[in-house]
C-alpha cells in the first residue's frame, strides 16, 4: 500500500512528498533571473562593435519569451520544454567563460540561473506528474 503526504503506512513507515510548488517558484525566479541575467550582460557589460545591440538582444531574449505563457500559467508541458530551452543557455555561458580573455560576472550569472532553472523545471515537472498520478488513484 502506498503513502501520500505525510501520512502513515500500516507498516507505520512516514513518507513525505516534497511540494512542487518550491520548484515551480524556484524555476520561475531563475527563469526571470536568468532574463535579467542577459539583459545586464548585453546593455552593460563591453562587449565587440561588430555586433548591434538590438541584433544580440533579439538573439538571446526572443527565445526567452516564448515559454513565458506557459510558465506564468504553471503548465507542466512548457517547463518540460523549457528545460531544453535551458541547455542552449547553459552552453552558452559555457563558450562565453571558455573564450573569454578577462574574467567577468555574466558568463557565471547564465550558467548559474540556467542550470537552477533546467533543475528545478525537470524536478518540478516529475513531482507535478507524481502527484496527479496519486490523486488519479
Amino acid at each position: 500500500m502506498s503513502c501520500f503526504r505525510t501520512t502513515h503506512c500500516s507498516n507505520s513507515k512516514k513518507i513525505e512528498i516534497m511540494n512542487p510548488q518550491l520548484f515551480k517558484q524556484t524555476a520561475i525566479f531563475s527563469y526571470f533571473a536568468l532574463m535579467v541575467a542577459l539583459l545586464s550582460w548585453i546593455l552593460i557589460a563591453p562587449h565587440s562593435e561588430t555586433f548591434p545591440t538590438a541584433t544580440m538582444l533579439t538573439i538571446a531574449m526572443v527565445p526567452l519569451l516564448f515559454p513565458l505563457r506557459g510558465i506564468l500559467h504553471a503548465k507542466p508541458y512548457t517547463f518540460a520544454w523549457n528545460s531544453f530551452l535551458m541547455l542552449f543557455y547553459f552552453a552558452h555561458g559555457v563558450g562565453e567563460l571558455y573564450s573569454a580573455s578577462e574574467l567577468t560576472i555574466y558568463p557565471w550569472l547564465v550558467i548559474t540561473f540556467s542550470a537552477l532553472c533546467f533543475t528545478s523545471s525537470i524536478i518540478f515537472v516529475r513531482l507535478n506528474s507524481k502527484m496527479r498520478v496519486k490523486s488519479h488513484n
